[in-house]
């Protein structure tokens, strides 16, 4: 049996078919993966592991980046101002 995805990835995917994903290390013990699409909206999963991370990825059949290398997935992310306009996608505090 396959862990459950968190919350939003299968939805994200499911609604953003061209959306690609993002592996980050960003604690001692955790990973995210971060989907992204091409207009610049994201949402993003915590994982044990790189290779959760990956597998989760898989799973929803999007191609996976390790880490922000690929600068086309970086003007992905900043081509929305988040913060200065209304519709600009905040993550929670």
């Amino acid at each position: 049996m396959t862990d459950p995805l968190p919350p939003g990835l299968y939805s994200f995917a499911k609604f953003h078919p061209e959306a690609e994903g993002v592996v980050q290390h960003v604690g001692r013990e955790t990973w995210d993966l971060i989907l992204v699409d091409h207009t610049g909206v994201w949402v993003r999963g915590e994982f044990p592991s790189e290779a959760a991370a990956e597998n989760a990825c898989r799973r929803l059949k999007l191609r996976t980046a390790a880490g922000w290398n690929d600068p086309r997935m970086a003007r992905w992310m900043n081509s929305r101002d988040h913060w200065n306009t209304p519709e600009g996608q905040r993550r929670a505090l």
